[in-house]
Protein backbone atom coordinates (compact mmCIF):
# COMPACT_ATOMS: atom_id res chain seq x y z
CA UNK A 1 0.00 0.00 0.00
CA UNK A 2 1.45 3.33 -0.79
CA UNK A 3 2.22 6.16 1.80
CA UNK A 4 0.59 9.30 1.33
CA UNK A 5 2.56 12.53 2.59
CA UNK A 6 2.45 15.99 2.37
CA UNK A 7 5.04 17.84 0.50
CA UNK A 8 6.75 19.47 3.58
CA UNK A 9 6.80 16.23 5.41
CA UNK A 10 8.49 14.94 2.18
CA UNK A 11 11.12 17.71 2.08
CA UNK A 12 12.09 16.85 6.09
CA UNK A 13 12.28 12.77 5.14
CA UNK A 14 13.74 12.71 1.95
CA UNK A 15 16.96 10.65 2.33
CA UNK A 16 14.28 7.93 3.83
CA UNK A 17 11.89 8.51 1.45
CA UNK A 18 14.15 7.98 -1.61
CA UNK A 19 16.12 4.68 -0.31
CA UNK A 20 12.45 3.20 1.04
CA UNK A 21 11.41 3.65 -2.94
CA UNK A 22 15.03 2.74 -4.61
CA UNK A 23 15.60 -0.38 -2.82
CA UNK A 24 12.49 -1.35 -1.32
CA UNK A 25 9.96 -0.15 -4.26
CA UNK A 26 8.08 1.35 -1.72
CA UNK A 27 4.94 3.37 -3.27
CA UNK A 28 5.14 7.10 -1.92
CA UNK A 29 2.66 9.44 -3.08
CA UNK A 30 3.68 13.00 -2.33
CA UNK A 31 0.29 15.79 -1.54
CA UNK A 32 0.57 19.43 -2.09
CA UNK A 33 -2.29 20.90 -0.91
CA UNK A 34 -4.54 17.80 -0.44
CA UNK A 35 -4.33 16.58 -3.88
CA UNK A 36 -1.67 14.07 -5.41
CA UNK A 37 1.37 15.80 -6.81
CA UNK A 38 3.86 13.74 -7.50
CA UNK A 39 5.01 10.02 -6.87
CA UNK A 40 8.60 9.34 -6.92
CA UNK A 41 9.69 5.75 -8.52
CA UNK A 42 12.75 4.14 -8.43
CA UNK A 43 15.18 4.06 -11.77
CA UNK A 44 13.78 0.57 -13.02
CA UNK A 45 10.00 2.61 -12.55
CA UNK A 46 10.99 4.80 -15.08
CA UNK A 47 13.37 3.28 -17.34
CA UNK A 48 10.99 0.19 -18.16
CA UNK A 49 7.66 2.75 -19.37
CA UNK A 50 9.89 5.33 -21.13
CA UNK A 51 11.92 2.15 -23.42
CA UNK A 52 8.45 1.00 -24.44
CA UNK A 53 7.27 4.39 -25.49
CA UNK A 54 10.77 4.64 -27.30
CA UNK A 55 9.61 1.78 -28.99
CA UNK A 56 6.25 2.41 -29.30
CA UNK A 57 7.56 5.60 -31.75
CA UNK A 58 10.02 4.17 -33.20
CA UNK A 59 8.53 3.25 -36.64
CA UNK A 60 11.24 0.65 -37.84
CA UNK A 61 10.81 -1.26 -34.29
CA UNK A 62 7.02 -1.18 -35.19
CA UNK A 63 7.03 -2.83 -38.44
CA UNK A 64 9.52 -5.82 -37.58
CA UNK A 65 6.72 -6.42 -34.20
CA UNK A 66 4.30 -6.42 -36.92
CA UNK A 67 6.18 -8.40 -39.54
CA UNK A 68 6.64 -10.84 -36.18
CA UNK A 69 2.89 -10.80 -35.06
CA UNK A 70 1.95 -11.82 -38.71
CA UNK A 71 4.66 -15.02 -38.68
CA UNK A 72 3.44 -16.35 -35.32
CA UNK A 73 -0.28 -15.87 -35.80
CA UNK A 74 0.53 -18.18 -39.16
CA UNK A 75 1.45 -20.65 -37.03
CA UNK A 76 5.12 -21.18 -37.93
CA UNK A 77 7.61 -21.45 -34.90
CA UNK A 78 10.33 -19.67 -34.59
CA UNK A 79 14.11 -19.95 -32.99
CA UNK A 80 13.79 -20.83 -29.15
CA UNK A 81 16.29 -18.69 -26.79
CA UNK A 82 18.81 -21.63 -26.60
CA UNK A 83 18.71 -21.71 -30.10
CA UNK A 84 20.05 -18.21 -30.33
CA UNK A 85 21.68 -18.04 -27.30
CA UNK A 86 23.18 -21.66 -26.71
CA UNK A 87 22.26 -22.02 -23.21
CA UNK A 88 18.27 -22.86 -21.48
CA UNK A 89 16.80 -19.34 -20.55
CA UNK A 90 16.97 -19.10 -16.71
CA UNK A 91 13.93 -16.95 -15.06
CA UNK A 92 14.49 -14.85 -12.05
CA UNK A 93 10.89 -13.29 -10.45
CA UNK A 94 12.03 -10.00 -8.84
CA UNK A 95 10.31 -10.14 -4.87
CA UNK A 96 9.14 -7.16 -3.18
CA UNK A 97 9.96 -6.34 0.32
CA UNK A 98 7.98 -4.87 2.55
Amino acid sequence: MAKTLSLSEVKTRLPELIAGVQVREEEVVVTKNDPPAAIPLNGDEYTRPKEMLDVLGDPAQMKQINRSQTFYRSGKKGLTFEDVFGEPITLVKKHRTA
